[in-house]
């Protein structure tokens, strides 16, 4: 007896080839876009920009740090700037090529941080539960209370951000 192409086993492959496809289509699409929009920074002021995340004195081990444009000079791209925490808390900026730093100008900074990874939360739906490492408010430009300055001219800057409750 012939399986009909409607049974369930054949649906579930179809809708896992979906998924699958759209994720790689959606991955394929922002990395053309990231290429075209500026994989580079030809003429563009960009000052490496490096520094630590402590929390209650100690060196936060993991996260992330962005920049989020919020003054930047006209002509100039408004475009974040990130940085991965290491071991010892400290980090460096990418805008365009990794370490390259930040564009000149103001920033919002809000740190990520998450004391474990995502967990599913059922098989059927893509929610997952984060656990904040820091309090929630620093992943949010508007609450984080923390900013920085980009001076054009700069050779390096070198910023502490100090994390409390």
């Amino acid at each position: 007896m012939a399986r009909s192409s409607n049974s369930p086993e054949s649906v579930s492959v179809m809708l896992r080839s979906t998924l699958i496809s759209r994720h790689a289509l959606a991955a394929l699409g922002m990395a053309i876009t990231t290429l075209a929009v500026g994989g580079c920074s030809p003429g563009v002021p960009v000052v490496p920009v490096q520094g630590k995340v402590t929390w209650k004195g100690a060196p936060l081990t993991r996260g992330t740090v962005v920049f989020q444009p919020y003054q930047i000079e006209a002509g100039r791209p408004r475009r974040p700037a990130t940085g991965h925490l290491q071991k010892d808390g400290t980090f460096r900026l990418t805008t365009f090529e990794p370490g390259d730093g930040a564009v000149v100008g103001t920033y919002q900074v809000t740190v990520h941080s998450y004391s474990s990874e995502p967990s599913d939360m059922g098989s059927d739906t893509d929610i997952v539960d984060y656990v904040w490492a820091i309090p929630s408010r620093y992943g949010d430009p508007s609450r984080s209370g923390l900013t920085a300055e980009v001076p054009a001219g700069e050779r390096l800057v070198e910023l502490d951000f100090e994390l409390t409750e």
